[in-house]
């Protein structure tokens, strides 16, 4: 399974892939917008969104995304 968690605290990206891998996932995680995130994200099987901690461009960014490749 593969995941994308975009937003939450660049101090934890570890944790977070860490946490990932644990459960037999593979994690992408965009902590700030370097570029477009529509070409990095490519077809998880879950996208993992911390709204609070990201811009509002990054948050339209990878909602419509995900709406458009039907992922939850």
């Amino acid at each position: 399974m593969s995941i994308v968690i975009i937003g939450g605290n660049e101090r934890m990206v570890a944790r977070y892939e860490n946490l990932c891998q644990d459960y037999g996932c593979k994690a992408k995680v965009f902590v700030k917008e370097h570029g477009s995130i529509k070409k990095k994200m490519g077809c998880p099987d879950l996208l993992l969104l911390f709204t609070n901690t990201v811009s509002h461009k990054m948050v339209t960014n990878a909602s419509q995304e995900a709406k458009r490749n039907n992922i939850p």
